[in-house]
């Protein structure tokens, strides 16, 4: 539906609305979508504005949902009207549709909102086809034929004044009849056989006698076909005398018109060799060819060369003599050379001595219907995919839970992907800084081969960018250019390679090899995104347990002297200064808790506030001699960021003299060469001072630490950690709950509701 579709959404909570609002207008084009929390102006507004449909909550304190809905139908019985809301049961759903609401739905999650928005789309477009069709049947009343509308039980349910005036019963009489009413006993045995099987291969055009109230008899010119609702349309103009079937031929034209005009059929008449004879509007349109330029001309001007060159008019014109009609799909050409989907049926004409005197020819463009199957079947087959992946993401998850090791995690993903995945094999492992990639352990296939494969076949350009980007790359294969005898080679047509990602630390690639040289769709291409950052979790969570649980790390000390350093800003005009405390609080930005000595803290935060880097400053705490503080520093990319991302434990930091001195801890089977080449990629101007193994004890609790920090979200610990290292919590409180909120960048309700659940959850776990 091209036209757009304005909604009035009922809601008295704002925050609902504007969220559905924004969903309906982003998913589904066209949709205007107005919000009104108070349920009395909405009916005003319906009285004084037009809308396609309504979204209305069930419980509103101004006025109930069904109360609305009474005052709403009062104003339109026809507008479609939706209650969306929370609460939900069978007797309210009854309720609701007893009171007339067109649909129920219930605010469940957000499939809702696209479950939504297909049925508003339904409805409306449900309500406009009626619109038309009334249109239509103004039209149709005023025509001079006779026509008429059964139902799928052959049931009268429309006859315009024509048909009433043709049979001779009042249009009332003939409502709800049968067509036999109209037929004498030795035709209607035809109308079953015959005529209407044609009529649902396409349509059926010829003579028809009806049997009139007062008993006569009346020929007809008739014709039938039915609509995609399954209604039969009847066209039928009285030839009963000698002049109105001198008048037949000349009036065909204008009579096949109006047979186009209800059924979107254009029909034209062709001689026996198969040139236009008349023409119509119908076909014009979809043909793009006037009567005065056609007429006269074969009718393989309409197919393609190829179809012209091979005889496909003559084999259906043969196909129509031989079996009484031939069905044809197929592309057709247009005037200006464009293509079309056609469904044409050729049925041969005779006179009353049985000459064939040429053909009748029925073609609908269905291009449109086709483009929207194709689209569909696309759809559903994107949509079969993306479940598929997603089922896989699941399983890998719930495998990740019992893995201890990275070595598990990468052999949990291969194995699931080729299990019952749609990849002929997978393989895990490493990159260099050019781009190659060392396969590490591999599934579907043996370790050697999956070797072979990489080497030969996969570009070195594929994995920098998957590297670089953190995102899917695929890779599709030459087969011309590919000159290797391996029956693994020839099924291979592309190859996928899925990072394995933490923040902005790359643990690996796992790449696939698939039989299928089609894109990704946008559905596979997320679910594999999602299990590459699921497995970077799972790494960077089974590495962090490891340096907490080995008995030594390795420390590493960097300095830098970088002048956009944020945490050198701070004291840029002297003084010293030391992290407290690292807390990631969105996706690339972390909240910096800093303890400064010998610079006033209001100084240090207007000094760091211009730099790039930082988002926001808060100065949470100030000596009373006002030469030293606590301030928090959001920023987005530093050294102290990029280390921790890059799954160090950041141990101590300090500031001095321009020199940003940073020591962390690594596993001690952490590839350390490569950390330093991509910090000093990073930061130019860092240098790695020492490196050496210690003993670091645990100065935490592991049991319920460990517990906790499994149990709650990434935010939820944030908030908990944010407020006791701002001073939440001591008295007097350095800061509020509205401070620490505005640090983080939430709303104070959103870090009220973290921090009840976080401390909820270390509680329940000391004290249970």
């Amino acid at each position: 539906m091209n036209a757009s579709v304005r909604v009035l959404h009922v809601d008295d909570d704002r925050e609902f609305a504007s969220l559905t609002a924004a969903y309906l207008e982003e998913e589904h084009e066209g949709f205007e979508v107005e919000s009104e929390p108070d349920a009395a102006r909405a009916l005003t507004r319906l009285r004084t504005e037009t809308f396609d449909c309504v979204v209305s909550d069930y419980e509103m304190p101004q006025m109930s949902g069904l109360e609305f809905l009474r005052e709403a139908r009062q104003i339109d019985p026809d507008l479609p009207i939706v209650f969306f809301t929370g609460r939900g049961s069978e007797g309210v759903a009854a309720e609701a549709i007893s009171a007339g609401v067109t649909d129920y739905l219930q605010k469940r999650g957000p499939e809702q909102y696209a479950l939504l928005g297909n049925r508003l789309r339904n409805y409306v477009e449900k309500r406009r086809a009626e619109e038309e069709r009334l249109r239509g049947y103004e039209a149709i009343e005023r025509a001079r034929e006779g026509i008429s509308i059964l139902d799928e039980e052959g049931r009268f349910v429309y006859a315009n004044q024509a048909f009433a005036t043709l049979v001779g019963y009042d249009h009332d009489e003939l409502l709800g009849q049968h067509w036999e009413l109209l037929y004498r006993e030795e035709d209607v045995e035809r109308v079953y056989d015959e005529q209407l099987p044609a009529a649902a291969n396409g349509g059926w055009t010829g003579q028809t006698v009806y049997r009139r109230k007062d008993g006569d008899l009346v020929l007809t010119n008739h014709s039938l076909s039915y609509t995609e609702e399954g209604e039969l349309i009847s066209v039928a103009q009285d030839i009963t005398d000698d002049e109105r079937r001198r008048l037949e031929l000349l009036e065909a034209k204008r009579f096949e018109s109006l047979v186009n005009a209800v059924t979107e059929y254009a029909v034209f008449m062709l001689d026996t060799e198969g040139r236009v004879v008349t023409w119509n509007e119908g076909a014009e349109e979809i043909t793009g060819y006037p009567e005065a330029e056609i007429v006269g001309e074969h009718i393989s001007a309409f197919y393609t060369p190829d179809d012209a060159e091979a005889g496909v008019p003559a084999e259906l014109f043969e196909q129509a003599l031989a079996d009484g009609s031939a069905v044809d799909e197929g592309w057709r050409v247009r005037r200006d050379g464009q293509r079309f989907w056609a469904h044409v049926v050729v049925t041969p004409v005779y006179d009353d001595d049985g000459t064939h005197q040429g053909f009748a020819k029925v073609t609908r463009d269905m291009t449109e219907r086709r483009a929207r199957e194709n689209e569909l079947e696309a759809q559903r087959e994107s949509l079969a995919a993306a479940n598929r992946m997603n089922a896989i993401l699941r399983d890998v998850l719930r495998r990740m839970v019992h893995d201890s090791s990275r070595e598990d995690i990468e052999r949990d993903v291969c194995e699931r992907l080729t299990t019952d995945g749609p990849y002929l094999f997978a393989a895990s492992g490493d990159y260099d800084e050019v781009g190659h990639f060392d396969v590490r352990l591999a599934s579907g296939v043996d370790t050697d081969a999956a070797r072979y494969v990489f080497d030969h076949l996969t570009t070195r350009t594929a994995v920098t960018r998957a590297v670089e980007t953190g995102a899917v790359e695929v890779q599709h294969l030459d087969r011309e250019a590919i000159d290797l005898e391996h029956e693994l080679v020839e099924a291979i047509h592309s190859v996928v390679f899925v990072p394995l990602t933490y923040r902005d630390t790359v643990y690996g690639l796992v790449a696939l090899c698939s039989t299928s040289a089609s894109y990704l769709t946008d559905g596979e291409r997320s679910a594999l995104e999602d299990i590459g950052a699921a497995a970077g979790y799972g790494i960077h969570a089974v590495e962090t347990e490891r340096l907490l649980q080995a008995d030594g790390v390795v420390e590493l000390v960097f300095e830098t002297s970088d002048g956009g350093e944020p945490l050198v800003d701070l004291v840029d005009d002297g003084g010293t200064v030391q992290l407290d405390r690292l807390l990631p609080i969105d996706e690339g930005e972390y909240l910096v808790y800093t303890t400064l000595d010998g610079v006033s803290p209001t100084a240090a935060v207007e000094a760091v506030s211009s730099n790039p880097t930082v988002s926001d400053t808060t100065v949470v705490h100030a000596d009373d001699d006002g030469d030293g503080g606590v301030v928090a520093v959001t920023v987005t990319e530093s050294l102290v960021t990029h280390l921790a991302a890059a799954g160090t434990k950041v141990h101590t930091v300090e500031s001095a003299d321009g020199t940003l001195r940073v020591v962390v801890d690594v596993s001690p089977a952490a590839d350390v060469g490569r950390l330093v080449d991509d910090v000093v990629a990073s930061f130019p101007e860092t240098h790695l001072v020492s490196k050496r193994q210690v003993a670091r004890p645990v100065k935490r609790t592991r049991a319920v630490a460990e517990t906790v920090e499994s149990r709650l979200t990434e935010r939820q610990l944030a908030a908990l950690q944010a407020a006791y290292h701002g001073g939440y919590f001591e008295r007097p409180r350095r800061q509020t709950a509205e401070d620490v909120a505005e640090t983080m960048g939430i709303s104070a309700s959103t870090f009220h509701q973290h921090l009840r659940i976080a401390l909820e959850t270390v509680l329940t776990e000391l004290f249970d």
